[in-house]
Formats: C-alpha cells, structure tokens, sequence
C-alpha cells in the first residue's frame, strides 16, 4: 500500500496540534486549581484560628484607644502646665505691680514737703526737727513773726520730720544717788511750774532748767538750780509758795527722764516766764525771745 507523504504530515501535524491544544487546557485549568486550594486552605486557617485572631485584633485596638489616651492626657497636662505657667507669671507680675505701687507710695509720702502743725508745736520745733534754723523755717513760709497756730500748714522744703520731741543726746553719767536726787528735784519743778501745760511744755521747762546746770551763770547741780538766789531774789516761785514739794504726777516724772536723757525742746533757753502772771520783766528787757509753748515764753 503505497501511503501519500503529504497526507502523512498533515496528520502528524494535527496530531501535534490536538496535543498541543489538550496540554495547554490543562495548563489553563492548574492555576485555578491551585488558587481555590490556597483559598480553602485560608479560610480553614482562619476558621481554626478565629479566637486568636480576635484576640488580637480586640489588643491591637486596645493599644491605639490607650495610645490615644494618653496622647490625651499630655495634650491636657501641656495646657495644664501653659495655664499654670501663666497663672505664675500673671501673679508675679501683680506682685511687682503692687510692690511699684507700694514704693511710690511710700516715695510720695517720704518727700512729702508740708507740715501740720499741732498743738504745742513752734516754729523752734519744728526747725529742729528738720534741721534749719528757724530765720529759714519763716522765710520758707513768708512769715512775719514767730506766731503759728494749730492747722496751720507749713512748707518743709522738703525735709522729713523726726518723730522726736528733739535732738537727744544723752546726758553724762552720774552716781544713782545723784541720779535719784536729780529726778527728784527736776520733776517736781517741771510739775510745780508746768501744771496745766501739755507735755512739750513739761519738758521745756525741764530743759531749761539742765541748761542753767551746764551754764557757768547758775548753780552746777539741779536741786541748786532750783533754790537759787539771783542778785536776791528767789528764781523759781514755788520755791517761795512751798509748792516745789508736791508730788509729781506721771507726766511730771516722764519728762524729767526725758530732758536727764537729753531732750532740748528749746535747745540753750536759759529762762522762761507766764507774761500773765509774771510781775518781774527784766527777762524780757534783758534776754532774747525764742518761743512760745503753753503759757511760757522762753528766752536766752
């Protein structure tokens, strides 16, 4: 039997192609195979890991909202902190504010440069008390005379008054005994003289009378300051009318400490005099006027 090559080939060729066409529909299908059986093979995972994976899913969102709360709380503790911190400095500067204020005010009160004169005052005073002399003290005010009065607004220039009756400048130191008899004395002068008198004028009188002690002109103690002669006549009248031996009250005997410490309300005043009661006026022939307190004048 005689077989046609070409024939032949054909049919070997189509029993290539067949082939051909059978292999590649298999390999078509593998992949799909394949895929399903991943697919399965993950459901089945997860189905048998299902509590686990909850577990962790449930942590997992456990960890963010506690992540989250506590970027919360920094949030809220740095607000916290910013307000604290601006309270602070807020309170700081009202402290500062107040304190300003404060040192005006007391700067505005230490410069103050009037002066309300108050009963007792004189113009020898109050020159005292801020250190000018008293020709100053009046041309400060435009004054006239030595006449102030209660109310009476004067210009310092500015000086600060001492809170002193005056310059204090402690006497020199004596025995007790002697001490004991110098207060003795000296306050039942300043009390037989200055009944009646406010205490400035207690202690001028007292003044008066440690000037004469430290005078060459006059006795060097005090209890012979008191009985003292000048020229005949007796100095002091309650020497005379006997009154120099009544007890002094309180006030009598807190001035006669305070002139023994020093107190110089009329500074070197020698004499002082009532002009309503006085019969004798050689002081005020003789002598140079330097004040007034009370009912005395004062001269030196």
């Amino acid at each position: 039997m005689k077989i046609d090559k070409n024939k032949l080939g054909i049919g070997i060729v189509g029993i290539f192609l067949t082939i051909a066409t059978i292999a590649s529909i298999k390999l078509m299908k593998m992949p799909t195979i394949d895929v399903k059986g991943d697919k399965i093979a993950i459901e089945d995972y997860l189905a048998e890991n299902e509590e686990i994976i909850t577990d962790k899913i449930e942590e997992d969102n456990d960890e963010t909202i506690g992540n989250k709360d506590d970027d919360k709380k920094e949030m809220i503790s740095a607000i916290s902190t910013s307000t604290d911190t601006k309270d602070i400095a807020k309170k700081k500067d009202n402290n500062s504010e107040k304190k300003t204020n404060s040192i005006t005010t007391n700067k505005n009160l230490s410069n103050t440069s009037d002066y309300v004169v108050k009963s007792g005052d004189t113009l020898f005073l109050i020159a005292q008390r801020i250190n000018v002399s008293v020709k100053d003290l009046k041309a400060i005010n435009s004054l006239n005379s030595d006449t102030i009065y209660a109310g009476q607004v004067l210009k310092t220039n500015g000086k600060a008054l001492s809170n002193n009756v005056a310059s204090v400048k402690a006497a020199p130191s004596r025995g007790d005994k002697d001490r004991d008899e110098d207060l003795y004395w000296l306050s039942r002068i300043i009390h037989a003289e200055a009944q009646g008198e406010s205490y400035q004028g207690k202690v001028a009188v007292g003044n008066v009378v440690l000037n004469r002690v430290s005078s060459s002109q006059f006795p060097n103690s005090i209890k012979g300051v008191v009985f003292d002669k000048q020229n005949g006549y007796t100095q002091f009248s309650p020497v005379i009318d006997g009154s120099i031996y009544n007890t002094p009250n309180s006030d009598s005997v807190r001035a006669a400490k305070e002139v023994l410490a020093g107190a110089k309300p009329v500074g070197g005043a020698l004499y002082f005099l009532n002009p309503q009661k006085s019969t004798n006026f050689w002081i005020t022939s003789n002598r140079k006027y330097m004040t007034t307190i009370g009912k005395h004048d004062f001269y030196y």
